[in-house]
């Protein structure tokens, strides 16, 4: 019984230690809504195809059509998104981000076969 109580704080200590020791740093975590992430992966979408088809020398304005990507309006997140959630570290965005983790980059690839 010590053993299982044991093991469950050091879990519990594991995933909520850093979050509870950036707030007595001051510091704020954010999250991002499912909807978010799928305007902001459709609108990326959108600007791939149309950098693709754009020539070198190309000088107009680019025009975005409304995404028909049904899949990524309406349907389940792809799982890789769920796991980078739960791993802040992973992002570019943060100090200290560990880009080169083996688990950071088996997601990348399972979001880049999706897409």
């Amino acid at each position: 019984l010590a053993g299982a109580i044991a093991g469950g704080a050091l879990q519990t200590a594991r995933s909520y230690g850093s979050r509870l020791l950036g707030k007595l740093k001051g510091q704020r975590e954010l999250t991002v809504d499912d909807a978010v992430l799928r305007l902001l992966a459709l609108r990326q979408q959108q600007l791939l195809k149309a950098l693709d088809s754009r020539g070198h020398a190309a000088q107009q304005s680019i025009q975005l059509q409304a995404g028909e990507d049904k899949a990524w309006r309406e349907g389940k997140l792809p799982e890789a998104l769920h796991k980078a959630r739960a791993h802040p570290q992973w992002s570019s965005l943060n100090p200290g981000a560990r880009l080169n983790q083996a688990e950071r980059q088996e997601q990348l690839e399972q979001l880049l076969e999706q897409l």
